[in-house]
Order: structure tokens, then sequence, then C-alpha cells
């Protein structure tokens, strides 16, 4: 044999191979395999629904005639009902509606010819609801918002925001329980919780509106507009090297009863007065800054041993006046009060008002 009959001997033997080869899943064409779903996660907000499709497949993927049926492993959380509008041809697949009826994760599992498979369903919160210490709060008060079992608070993000107002001062924050001061002239409306952390999917963190709507009625402080029943502030002083605050708004009409109006300094007034008693001498600086620019209002701030009226020459302004300038913060530093009766004023030189005043308390 020649070199060139070799070589077509060569050739027709690679064709007579070849077309001996045999598919290793031609046996497996037409036979159950699997079932495959049209999603392998399935996210829905609370309420709100949406559809699983699935199929009984071979080993090709090829869609077979074979009935599927659907349950979901909690109903608590989603529900399932089969689409009685889907009618595909051929009948090769089949649809749920998947209705999302609570909180969590689950599972919806589709089932035929033997063989199963699942979708996971996580369902979100559409608002928060969580507990509010009230729906109707004074301003400057304290409102106190519970975290849930699936909803609690990451404390390195939250806030609280109210209505025209913006994110409120936090007192205190934990993982159940988020504690705000309620800012003066919010308007009436859900809250806005971020950083709300979703229990049941770690590392998930969502922004919420509150279920109830708040309306902030009346005023925490209201005491403040007279020297016989301005509020006892004793128990907010800190401790040493500690600080507190607390917020006001601007008081009634009382300018005969302001310092600054009585002495002829030309301040317009009102004022709101702070009582606090020491038992000893002590250190404090108060910071106080308001809602407005430093001329609207112009603000004061300072101490008065004494609260009668022809005693404020000598008693008002014990703490040396710096507080009262055209500053904004205003700012008593490092003041040693003696023992005895204090009042700390907040006055209205001029401007105007301001709707939130933030009186910041240390204590070196």
């Amino acid at each position: 044999m020649n070199s060139r009959t070799f070589r077509r001997f060569g050739v027709l033997t690679g064709l007579a191979l070849a077309g001996c080869h045999k598919d290793p899943l031609g046996g497996l064409d037409g036979t159950p395999n699997t079932v495959t779903l049209s999603a392998a996660v399935l996210t829905l907000n609370n309420g709100s629904s949406g559809s699983v499709t699935a199929s009984v497949v071979d080993a090709r993927s090829v869609p077979l005639t074979e009935g599927v049926t659907f349950a979901t492993r909690n109903a608590a959380i989603a529900s399932v009902s089969v689409d009685t509008s889907y009618h595909p041809v051929p009948l090769t697949s089949a649809r749920v509606v998947v209705q999302a009826t609570g909180l969590g994760v689950t599972y919806i599992v589709a089932t035929g010819a033997g063989l199963l498979d699942s979708a996971r369903v996580q369902v979100l919160p559409v608002n928060f609801n969580g507990a509010l210490s009230s729906t109707t709060p004074k301003g400057g008060s304290i409102l106190t918002v519970a975290g849930t079992t699936l909803l609690k608070f990451n404390p390195a993000t939250v806030s609280v925001s109210f209505p025209s107002r913006g994110a409120a001062n936090i007192v205190s924050k934990s993982a159940d329980t988020v504690r705000v001061i309620v800012p003066y002239g919010s308007a009436p409306g859900p809250l806005t919780i971020s950083g709300v952390a979703l229990t049941y999917l770690p590392g998930v963190a969502v922004s919420l509106n509150t279920a109830s709507s708040v309306t902030v009625t009346g005023d925490f402080w209201a005491g403040d507009s007279s020297w016989q029943t301005a509020p006892d502030i004793a128990t907010l002083l800190p401790a040493d090297g500690a600080s507190n605050f607390f917020i006001t708004t601007t008081g009634r009409p009382n300018a005969a009863k302001c310092p600054e109006v009585a002495l002829g300094f030309g301040s317009t007034g009102p004022c709101m007065m702070f009582h606090f008693s020491l038992a000893d001498t002590a250190t404090y600086s108060f910071s106080v800054d308001w809602q407005g620019g430093a001329s609207s209002p112009d603000i004061d701030v300072y101490a008065c041993s004494d609260s009668t009226v022809a005693n404020f020459g000598a008693a008002c302004f014990e703490d040396g006046g710096g507080g009262a300038t055209g500053a904004k913060p205003q700012e008593i530093n490092s003041f040693t009060f003696p023992a005895g009766e204090h009042w700390f004023v907040i006055e209205i030189f001029g401007g105007g008002s301001s709707d939130n005043i933030i009186v910041t308390m240390t204590r070196p």
C-alpha cells in the first residue's frame, strides 16, 4: 500500500468512527431529571405578591408535560395559590401566585414526577410597627421608640426624623430602644426610622416610616416663663466628665420678668427660666444653640442667684455675662456655682423667636 492509499484509508476510518459515536444522554431524553424554578430567590414587600413558575425537565433541560404542585413552608410569611390565568401551550410548566403575609424568610417548594426544588422567599417590611411611647408627645419631651423581635436598630446608623424637622437629637440608643427629644414645630405625620436592622436578614438595614402618625402637642417646659414655676433641671445636671442636654422653645410673652428688659439693656424678651439648687459648689458649662441665625433671634444666656426683680442688678449675670453677646452658640464656660439656688436664663434680646433651642450642659 502506498502512502496515498494509506491516507485515504485513514480518512475513511475516521469517518466511520465518527458515524458510530453514541450520545451518552440520548437514553435520558424524556425522562424526568429535575424540577426547575423561574427564581431561586423572591423578595417581596409585606402585603405584595409575585409569581414562581416551575417545570419538570429531562437531562437536557427540556421541559416535560409533567404536573407540578406547590406548597409553602410557612403560610404566616408567604402563601401560594394557583395562577388561574396561566395556560402554557404545551402544558410543560405551572405557575403560582406568592402572597407575602408576614415578615421573615420561608420557602416555596415545587414538586413534580417525584422530584422537588424550592425558591427562597424573603418578605421586607413596608413600615415600622415598633411601639412608640406616645403619638402625641410634647415638644421637648423624650420619645421612646421600641424595636420588635424582627426589627431592631443598628446603633451605629440609627436615626429618628420628624416631619419638617429632620433627625431628632438622640438621648440613648441600643439594638432594642432609641430615645430622642421631640422637636418643637414638627408637622403631624409618621416618623422616619433609619438604620432598622432586620434580624432575619443579617447585615440588612432599611429606612422605614412608622405605622403610626405622630402629632407634637404642647410644651414639656411650659412653666419656664415664670420664676415661680421655673422647671427644676437639677436631675439633668451631668456628673463629672459627662454632659447632658435638653431642648426648649421660645417662651410666652413675659418681657417684664426678664432681667435684661428690667435692667434697661434694650432687650425685647421673652425669657425662659430654669431652676437648680446645689448643696455644694460645682463647676458647669452651658452651651446654647438654636434654630436660626446669630441675630435671628439674638439670644443671651446667663445665671441668676435670685428671682426678685429688685435684685436682678446684683443677682444676675453671676457667671460673668460671657453668654450675653452676639455669638452663636452662646456659652457659659466652666463657671463654679456656689452652693444655693440658681436660675439658668435664656433671654431673647431681639430678632424674633426660635422653635428649637438646644441647651448642652457639661461638667468638666
